[in-house]
């Protein structure tokens, strides 16, 4: 004989997830212990750009000698190569520090040279963003001021299954991968207003990750219990109607005999 399984059985089984409280809204908030994700880009930071780096292209472009005009891609040991002035050390300089450089160094070439210089940032210099957000997105960064807000907002801000208290930022510090849990909440609402929050930058290579609220992930577990119950139903209406079933089957045949 076959028992019904009991829906309220299920339910209090089921209620130690709704009670429990969230494992994403305890710890460190916005700016507690910056140290857990140091900045290695502080003077990037201070100079409102990225320096130039392995990847990016330069283009430099002169006002009176066009023949000199080139693109080139900043190679893996930083440097580039130059028609007359030979290689040049591109990496760790600025936009202006770069420009300067090329000036003083065709300076040896031309009178009074006048030129500009552009950098396009290597695509790999990019961020993810994943989970609870609007679009799963791969973002280049074109500035060192790139907050995690920015880059939230650009994936279409957190979904409405997302929690504002529980945001992932996965970063690799000296091989290894760290993990650092911010409350986005605690930053525009937070509990002592006198705490000084800090809205932490992103880098490079860094994985953003929204984490879905309690309540939704509690909500779709009951959705994966209403389910199987339907299931477990229907079946158990299959194996009780099964002897009534074969004998009509069996009635049938004997008429057809």
């Amino acid at each position: 004989m076959i028992r019904r399984r009991s829906f309220p059985l299920l339910m209090l089984a089921a209620m130690p997830l709704a009670c429990s409280a969230s494992p994403y809204t305890e710890g460190p908030s916005l700016g507690e212990n910056p140290g857990l994700l140091p900045l290695n880009l502080e003077a990037e930071i201070a100079n409102g750009q990225f320096f130039v780096g392995p990847e990016d292209k330069v283009s430099v472009n002169f006002h009176l000698h066009t023949e000199l005009n080139r693109e080139y891609r900043v190679r893996t040991d930083g440097s580039i190569l130059m028609p007359l002035v030979g290689r040049m050390q591109a990496s760790g300089s600025s936009r202006e520090q770069l420009e300067d450089r090329i000036l003083e160094a065709y300076a040896a070439y031309i009178v009074d040279p006048v030129a500009t210089v552009d950098i396009e940032y290597s695509p790999e210099r990019k961020v993810t963003v994943l989970g609870e957000v609007e679009r799963t997105s791969v973002l280049p960064l074109t500035s060192p001021r790139t907050t995690v807000l920015d880059v939230i907002a650009s994936s279409g801000g957190i979904g409405v299954d997302g929690d504002r208290t529980g945001v992932l930022i996965a970063r690799r510090i000296d091989g290894r991968m760290t993990i650092k849990h911010y409350d986005l909440n605690a930053l525009f609402a937070p509990d002592d207003p006198n705490m000084r929050t800090e809205i932490p930058y992103v880098q490079a290579g860094d994985v953003i990750y929204v984490l879905r609220t309690w309540e939704a992930a509690y909500s779709a577990k009951l959705d994966l219990v209403k389910e199987t119950l339907q299931a477990m139903t229907f079946a158990e209406r299959v194996i009780l109607n099964g002897p009534r079933t074969a004998e009509a089957l069996q009635g049938d045949l004997d008429e057809d005999g």
